[in-house]
């Protein structure tokens, strides 16, 4: 019994193992199979692939020796010279004989053709009111001498932060280029005559037998009749385009009681005239042009036939009232002030036209010695300088406030690079001439008027316009600071002065906006970082105090720390084993510079 049990055991392990083994056979042969099923894969793939770089190299030979002989054909083609007897009329620009073209080649056709004559009709503005009207900004602009140099660093106080708001341009799409007085009408006849020209070589250069025989007829005579004439034609659409563009440039509305100047001697705005509108007349400036150029006259000046529009509705004048104002306080320097009188002097009074953008430095010009500024301080690049003109960000400055809370859209504006003291951080606007500039666009329906006066350290800017906000409505910015930020590190410097630096610090402006008083929203306008100073020290940081002790200034990075009452008394004497320590505190604009006597302060600008 025990003998059959043991067989019985050994049966069924002989049979498990048999199963195990079948098992595991069985998988071998699908792991088998399947890694070769993924390498057929992977060999069909990379067959389609050879393939396909095989075709695409083949392609590309192909159109090369296309290229290659089409090329060479045109350079046949265009040295081939004309070995049928034809004459052209040209009369239609000017010349005067038939012109022959045998024994020429294509491009000397274009080239005593297209030289032959002189396409210059010009359109001129009839608008009785030219001497007071203003061509509007239209189209894209290309930088001008002041803007390359900033881009090559010959600019002031660059490395604020910027703020950018695209305005669209309901003119952005001209492609005419007019000025307020005259629009010169491109030239289409080039490329109908290249047209009309590479016509007649197609069909006739390779032509063996000379199909035009004039022998037996004289070509002076009057009854000789040329071969082709080639007759001028306008292309409609291209010319009424042309001249829908020169009407949105030119067309002017009817206005009642707009300001159109400015009386220094009361300080005030005045107002002009009702102003009629002018409409160009289109058909009739389209008409004239064709029969011009049918004619021949190819240099023929054309004055605008125009639509006269009365001037209706009640006036705007009485509309207009000072609809904001800002005021800032100036230092004590007195150069400084100085150029910031100037400034208001040349910004009192300007006029910005409906959709025009106002520039600073545009309207301020290049501060200049012959105009009157001086030399002051302010920032290159985040140095110290002494620049023409320094000081006049605070005008700048005050502006922005004033047109921001007259409801107007600041287009351009950049902060300083370190915190300025005659505003709250982050309301400012930094100019230099080389470099960044404040603007904004009047896009109200009336023309706007800027009132600057400088009196006493006092700033005063005052925005003259038609309201832009609803009644009862205000709105200004509100700055909050949200972080000081880490002294920059130690320099040391050979030459120059020695600073303890200051910390540099994050600012969040808002919007708000009041009904009557009541604050209504509040959004996010925009966030400026300002720089902290560098605090620099000569590498030999030693002086001579007044009891002729030989003294070591030692700066220490220290951030939140109040500076102690030693640290503060810079000129303490001290046995020659000791240090002095400067501490930096809280954002300051002392310099310290080493002389001979110890360490003096000078204050730097904002």
């Amino acid at each position: 019994m025990e003998r059959r049990n043991n067989i019985n055991e050994y049966r069924e392990r002989l049979s498990a193992r048999n199963a195990s083994v079948s098992r595991n056979a069985i998988k071998r042969y699908k792991q088998s199979r399947k890694r070769k099923s993924n390498n057929a894969i992977k060999y069909i793939s990379l067959s389609l692939v050879v393939i396909a770089i095989i075709i695409l190299s083949i392609f590309g030979i192909i159109r090369f020796l296309q290229y290659r002989g089409e090329k060479k054909e045109l350079e046949k083609y265009s040295a081939t010279e004309m070995k049928q007897d034809i004459y052209i009329d040209f009369s239609v620009i000017g010349m005067k004989e038939p012109f022959p073209i045998k024994g020429l080649t294509l491009q000397d056709v274009y080239d005593k053709v297209l030289g032959s004559y002189n396409f210059n009709i010009i359109i001129k503005n009839s608008n009785p009111e030219i001497d007071i009207f203003e061509m509007p900004d239209y189209g894209e602009k290309t930088a001008d001498e002041n803007y390359d140099k900033y881009l090559k660093g010959q600019n002031s106080d660059n490395l604020g932060s910027g703020q950018t708001v695209d305005v669209e341009n309901p003119l952005s799409d001209i492609t005419i280029d007019a000025n307020k007085d005259t629009y010169k009408l491109p030239d289409f006849l080039e490329g109908q005559l290249k047209t009309f020209i590479d016509d007649i070589y197609d069909n006739y250069l390779y032509l063996s037998k000379n199909e035009f025989d004039k022998r037996k007829v004289d070509v002076t005579s009057s009854d000789f009749v040329p071969d082709f004439k080639f007759e001028a034609y306008i292309n409609d659409v291209y010319l009424d385009d042309s001249l829908s563009q020169l009407a949105r440039l030119w067309d002017t509305k009817a206005v009642r009681g707009q300001i159109e100047g400015f009386d220094t001697s009361t300080n005030e705005f005045v107002f002009g005239d009702d102003h009629k509108g002018y409409l160009i007349d289109q058909d009739e400036l389209r008409q004239r042009i064709i029969n011009e150029v049918n004619a021949g006259n190819l240099d023929a000046e054309l004055w605008t036939v125009l639509n006269m529009v009365d001037a209706n509705g009640p006036s705007v004048k009485s509309k207009y009232k000072y609809v904001s104002m800002f005021e800032t306080w100036t230092t004590d320097n007195e150069k400084r002030n100085g150029n910031i009188k100037r400034a208001c002097e040349g910004l009192n009074g300007y006029i910005v036209r409906p959709g025009q953008e106002f520039s600073f430095n545009k309207v301020i010009g290049q501060r200049t010695e012959e105009k009157g500024y001086d030399y002051a301080p302010a920032y290159l690049e985040g140095q110290v300088i002494e620049e023409l003109g320094g000081g006049i960000c605070q005008v700048s400055t005050t502006l922005y406030n004033a047109v921001f809370a007259a409801g107007l859209t600041t287009t351009y504006r950049k902060s300083h690079t370190f915190v300025p003291a005659y505003i709250t951080p982050g309301l400012d606007a930094t100019v230099s001439f080389y470099g960044p500039d404040y603007k904004f666009i009047n896009d109200s329906d009336y023309s706007v008027g800027i009132r600057a006066v400088y009196d006493k350290k006092h700033i005063k800017i005052e925005i003259f316009a038609v309201p832009i906000l609803p009644e009862g409505r205000t709105q200004n910015l509100v700055s909050t600071k949200l972080q000081d930020l880490e002294v920059p590190s130690l320099s040391i410097i050979n030459e120059g002065k020695a600073s303890r630096g200051s910390q540099g610090s994050e600012w969040q402006v808002f919007k708000v906006v009041k009904e009557n008083d009541v604050e209504i929203e509040r959004v996010f306008d925009h966030q400026t970082i300002y720089h902290g100073h560098t605090p620099t020290a000569f590498e030999e940081n030693t002086y001579v105090d007044d009891d002729g002790v030989l003294q070591t200034i030692k700066f220490v990075e220290t951030r939140k720390e109040e500076p102690t009452t030693e640290s503060k008394n810079i000129n303490s004497t001290r046995s020659s084993d000791e240090s002095q320590t400067i501490e930096p505190s809280e954002p300051s604009n002392v310099v310290y510079e080493l002389t001979p006597g110890g360490i003096s302060s000078t204050g730097q600008p904002q």
